[in-house]
């Protein structure tokens, strides 16, 4: 039985443990009954082969990945077995079982159950085997071996064999939660020809002398290091080849964890979102009982990508503050199948697309892309639509806030059996309360290490996080500040714009009063306004009017040099201020873009802030119809004479 965690075993694995006990302790009682009352010249023989198996049970090979040993000392069982008939095999294999288990309790920590069954199932393997292909004891007999022999030999062999491998699968398998064929199949199938030649080696070496021969034993050794070679380089290979697809597995994984937190990161109003569905969809699957490595390592990447077809839908629709018009809602439906399709040209080794097709398919059929219902879905894309639901109504939308868990739970209610497979729907709500128990402390945590494996830090998302909202900024500037009615609408269009790429607390356009050569503030937002709106400025003089003068930014100037001492008053201190003139191409500036803060601005703050102001000038090229000093000013500044 292989090293487990050290809680407690499942119910059904304790019982399993102490069935093979029960029933290795009934044969080996019946053997080593059997063994004590044979002759002492029987006892000599039989001691001599607990000897070998014992030093060749120093050589012993562990499978990679299950902790479990095998060696040589399987040659001198088949031998014992053949020679002393099934008890004489049987307290053998339990001598060399318990050796191991001292041996292996030196370096580890075994449980008794660990123990236990280590020393009950290969005697009751062996003991099984020996009655089916009916040995009857060879030594100090004249019985004439002809072709019956061979046959006992495999009948023998295979059946213990195939015995002690199931044995340890299931044992495994009800630790894992895993089917049994496949851990036999993955770590025993290719076992058997390993036993078929210790068997035959077993057999060659008592076929001739009926006992125990020095000599010969020393003529077979050298094939019994080739045979515990060939054990040793064979692990070594598979070892290797299975670190090196972890390797690949791990790269893989990274690359894909990567991928989708920059999709993430670009999408400001479901920042985060796949994460959450990731942990919720693995804990339901785990709920739901589905133990395929391949479906959960699918899922797992699926949840990740699922949102990947968005990179096709504009961005204006993915954020758009309202409801989606009928064609709008046509183009956001392609998302899945364009997610899909880029998906499917990776050679995913589990299958990740479907789940991603056809995760906003509905039970009654009425989904996209393909129309598919009830079990037609994939199992996958079934958990995570239920999942993608859940979260999609507990986050904040552009067109709504996020809605109460209690909501939201009646919602999945109402949409159970028509949208949801009821089955999940049960899971999922039946799990709800663990799942939000435990998001503040182990889902933190594991954003922490899925930052790690991909290689990307909070920082880089962040940057990738505002280049995205720069860039939906100001599409919208570009968008709406031509439709502004007045030069006092562009500057709000501008600040409000502004304020969400900008930590500035305050934000102002001073713009020049020829009459006076000064500025003043013909808009103003943030804290402070009322005290910068009597603000005149000398042209040249303090922080925007410098900038003015010598049509440079001046960045991190000390606000009060502007504000007077008062800027330390407002409820959001101003100590730092950035000024940027406003003009486009040659012409004199229009005025100075100002943003005062509490903490300093960056590089970053003071292109954008360039670029704005280049926009607005832009943009206000043809002044709107107003009153006003200020609208005089700006068509001065083109030389307009009608003014004048």
């Amino acid at each position: 039985m292989p090293d487990s965690p050290a809680q407690a075993l499942p119910r059904t694995t304790r019982l399993y443990v102490l069935s093979v006990a029960s029933l290795g302790a009934l044969v080996v009682g019946l053997s080593v009954s059997g063994v004590i009352h044979q002759p002492p010249e029987w006892h000599l023989q039989w001691l001599s082969l607990v000897a070998l198996t014992v030093v060749s049970g120093l050589l012993p090979v562990t499978l990679p990945t299950i902790n479990i040993s095998i060696s040589i000392s399987e040659t001198f069982v088949v031998a014992g077995t053949l020679l002393f008939g099934a008890a004489g095999g049987t307290v053998l294999v339990l001598l060399d079982a318990l050796f191991i288990s001292f041996r292996l309790s030196l370096t580890r920590r075994l449980r008794w159950e660990q123990i236990v069954f280590n020393l009950a199932a290969s005697p009751l393997a062996l003991w099984t085997a020996a009655q089916a292909a009916q040995i009857h004891p060879l030594f100090q007999t004249d019985r004439q071996l002809g072709p019956w022999f061979i046959l006992t030999l495999f009948v023998f062999t295979t059946v213990y064999f195939l015995l002690n491998s199931w044995l340890l699968a299931v044992a495994i398998a009800l630790q894992q939660n895993v089917r049994p064929s496949s851990i036999w199949s993955k770590y025993f199938r290719d076992l058997l020809v390993n036993y078929g030649a210790g068997g035959s080696l077993g057999a060659a070496l008592i076929y001739n002398t009926r006992k125990v021969d020095p000599v010969f034993v020393a003529i077979m050794l050298p094939l019994l290091v080739v045979l515990f070679l060939t054990y040793q380089w064979s692990n070594k290979r598979v070892e290797a080849e299975r670190q090196k697809n972890t390797e690949l597995n791990r790269v893989f994984l990274s690359t894909v964890e990567a991928l989708a937190l920059a999709i993430d990161a670009k999408d400001q109003v479901t920042h985060g979102h796949i994460r959450r569905v990731q942990r919720y969809t693995m804990a339901l699957a785990e709920f739901l009982g589905v133990s395929d490595p391949k479906q959960i390592d699918a899922l797992r990447a699926a949840a990740l990508l699922h949102d990947t077809g968005k990179l096709a839908v504009p961005e204006y629709i993915l954020n758009k503050p309202g409801p989606l018009t009928a064609s709008e809602f046509e183009r956001m439906k392609l998302h899945a199948s364009v997610g899909a399709d880029i998906l499917k040209s990776i050679d995913f080794p589990y299958p990740v697309e479907p789940i991603v097709r056809h995760h906003h398919e509905n039970w009654d059929g009425t989904g996209y892309p393909d129309g598919l219902k009830g079990s037609e879905i994939p199992l996958g894309a079934r958990i995570l639509s239920v999942v993608d639901c859940y979260d999609a109504l507990t986050s904040d939308r552009p067109y709504r806030p996020r809605y109460s868990r209690e909501y939201s739970e009646q919602v999945l209610r109402e949409r159970r059996g028509v949208m949801y497979d009821p089955w999940v729907v049960d899971g999922f709500l039946a799990i709800l309360d663990r799942l939000e128990a435990t998001e503040p402390s182990e889902f933190d945590a594991a954003d922490v290490r899925t930052s790690v494996r991909s290689g990307l830090a909070p920082a880089q998302l962040e940057v990738i996080s505002a280049t995205t909202a720069e860039d939906r900024e100001f599409n919208e500037l570009r968008r709406e500040l031509p439709k502004a009615g007045s030069l006092r609408a562009s500057c709000e269009v501008l600040f409000r714009h502004l304020r969400r790429v900008v930590p500035a607390a305050t934000l102002t356009l001073y713009m020049p009063k020829h009459e006076t050569n000064e500025l003043m503030a013909v808009s103003s937002t943030g804290v402070g306004t009322s005290a910068i709106e009597d603000l005149r400025i000398p042209i040249g003089d303090r922080i925007s009017g410098w900038a003015m003068a010598h049509k440079q930014v001046v960045v991190n100037s000390n606000a009060a040099l502007e504000l007077g001492p008062v800027a330390r008053t407002f409820s959001v201190p101003l100590r730092y201020a950035l000024a940027v003139p406003v003009f486009s191409g040659s012409t004199p500036p229009l005025g100075v873009l100002s943003a005062y803060g509490s903490e300093p601005f960056n590089h970053d703050h003071r292109r954008i802030l360039e670029s704005a102001a280049t926009l607005f000038a832009s943009a206000v090229a043809t002044p709107p119809a107003s009153d006003g000093v200020v609208e005089a000013t700006v068509a001065a500044q083109r030389g307009d004479s009608r003014v004048h």
